[in-house]
């Protein structure tokens, strides 16, 4: 039994429903702008102009074409789309949320050389980022540029004011206090550079014998927890625009004004941007900026719960990919003598979405490209 087809509203519409029972509506215009054929065949971009959808656009008869549904347009035009497609198209994006570090902690680390040469290990590294906005590989050794690679793998570094690359550890005379021994609260990385890098590298170089330990936890859980709970503390952090602010003593500065709790059109969750040491609000109205306080510490709080974290402490070799929207990281306090050294870096997600894509569809290729 196979898929099949009925016109709705004088045939403005057409829907697609499986043997399974789920259905999907496609608009006649979408299909018109959208099937097979409004493609260019060598480059796959659409070959017409939007003003092409000017007027009326009806379907004249539809129906299945093997795995694809076939449909003629009242203007003569014929247009085909793949079933799958339409399918997909209703299939949200698998992100799993971790109230508790559970999940983190039961996946071993991937191989290094793994994910390098085997597209099965980097299809399930940059899958788990995809899922949980974490990953963690092992095996990387000592080598300074073992960063540049992995994100090579994927895609390309995000070069900010800290260069392409950053190390963290002990300064003399620290820019940041990152570089220094000090415990830092859970926070996410630049809140006040718009856009926000939205991936993070960290690999331990040289490990710390006692204490700098990593901690992880998953925002976007601290947040929908704070909807449930708190929903008028969520309404605040999401509406009420925060500035950020970092001053680099070459006299540079980086501002940015937005809610610590970002939403996309449909009230989802797009970016979590939370960082205390860069917080710059201006002294506006008391009564309002106690609010914004009251809802900022509910999830300051929620977000430093106990037994919320996932923490490693990072030997040598091991590295760390996280979702800079969504996971926040701090760390523990370092021993002073230690001679701890992560290297760190900043990518891009649209790169790792576009690499999981293509190894997804071909899991038995090899070559990263």
């Amino acid at each position: 039994m196979t898929a099949r087809v009925a016109l709705m509203d004088g045939g403005r519409r057409a829907c697609v429903t499986w043997p399974d029972g789920v259905s999907r509506e496609v608009a006649a215009r979408w299909l018109f702008d959208h099937g097979d054929e409004a493609r260019d065949p060598v480059s796959g971009q659409r070959g017409h102009g939007a003003l092409s959808l000017y007027g009326p656009c009806a379907i004249e008869s539809a129906g299945i074409e093997g795995q694809a549904l076939g449909a003629r347009f009242s203007s003569g035009a014929w247009r085909h789309i793949g079933l799958a497609r339409l399918r997909e198209a209703s299939t949200p994006p698998p992100i799993s949320l971790w109230p508790a570090p559970d999940p983190i902690a039961q996946a071993p680390p991937v191989r290094f050389d793994d994910y390098l040469g085997d597209d099965q290990a980097l299809r399930e590294v940059l899958s788990r980022v995809a899922r949980w906005g974490l990953a963690v590989l092992d095996g990387a050794g000592a080598d300074p540029d073992a960063v540049e690679r992995a994100v090579a793998r994927f895609g390309f570094i995000r070069e900010t004011n800290y260069g392409r690359t950053f190390d963290v550890r002990i300064e003399p005379q620290p820019g940041n206090l990152a570089y220094t021994d000090q415990a830092l609260d859970l926070h996410t990385d630049n809140p006040y550079r718009d856009p926000v890098p939205t991936l993070q590298l960290l690999h331990a170089i040289i490990a710390d014998g006692a204490g700098g330990e990593t901690l992880f936890a998953d925002g976007f859980a601290h947040a929908e927890a704070l909807r449930r709970e708190a929903p008028g503390a969520f309404e605040v952090l999401s509406r009420t625009p925060a500035r950020f602010t970092f001053a680099a003593k070459d006299g540079s500065r980086w501002s940015c004004e937005t809610p610590v709790l970002h939403l996309d059109a449909t009230g989802a969750l797009e970016a979590v941007r939370l960082n205390h040491r860069s917080l710059d609000l201006a002294p506006g109205e008391p009564a309002a900026l106690e609010a914004w306080y009251d809802a900022y510490l509910a999830f300051y709080r929620c977000v430093h719960a106990p037994g919320t974290a996932y923490e490693r402490r990072l030997a040598t070799g091991e590295m760390v990919i996280f979702d800079n929207r969504r996971i926040v990281h701090g760390r523990r306090s370092l021993t002073i003598e230690s001679p701890r050294w992560l290297r760190g870096c900043y990518a891009d997600y649209d790169g790792l979405a576009a690499t999981l894509a293509r190894v997804e569809l071909a899991p038995e290729a090899v070559d990263a490209g």
